[in-house]
């Protein structure tokens, strides 16, 4: 069958920064990152590119799902150990998923103040 979905999603690392230096910061890293996401983009020194690729990541998976309801910022985990980035999917967010048998292939990218991500996804097995 091939492809089934795709997104793509677009953020300003500056909108990223400015939410990080305002009184939301907690509020919002809080409602959208995990503990494990927040640990790793906090200790980073360009912690508003990483947030803000994450941020374009579950962004672009909801696009490629087509905005099903219920999903949550924290039902999408974006994850690297040492290889490509993958999600790490719970709550709504893997049970559209796996109700759909699909899997998803990302991609990340930062450069001239943005930072992107590019999402397919496909049947598994294909």
């Amino acid at each position: 069958m091939g492809i089934v979905g795709l997104g793509l999603d677009i953020c300003s690392v500056e909108r990223i920064q400015r939410i990080m230096d305002g009184p939301r910061a907690e509020p919002f890293l809080n409602r959208v990152y995990t503990e494990a996401e927040r640990a790793l983009c906090g200790q980073r020194a360009d912690a508003a590119s990483a947030y803000a690729a994450r941020w374009a990541a579950k962004e672009a998976l909801v696009k490629a799902l087509g905005v099903p309801p219920g999903i949550r910022w924290k039902d999408m985990e974006v994850r690297r150990d040492g290889g490509a980035p993958y999600f790490a999917l719970s709550g709504r967010a893997r049970e559209v998923m796996e109700e759909r048998g699909l899997e998803a292939f990302l991609a990340l990218s930062h450069d001239a103040g943005v930072a992107a991500a590019t999402v397919v996804l496909q049947k598994k097995g294909d």
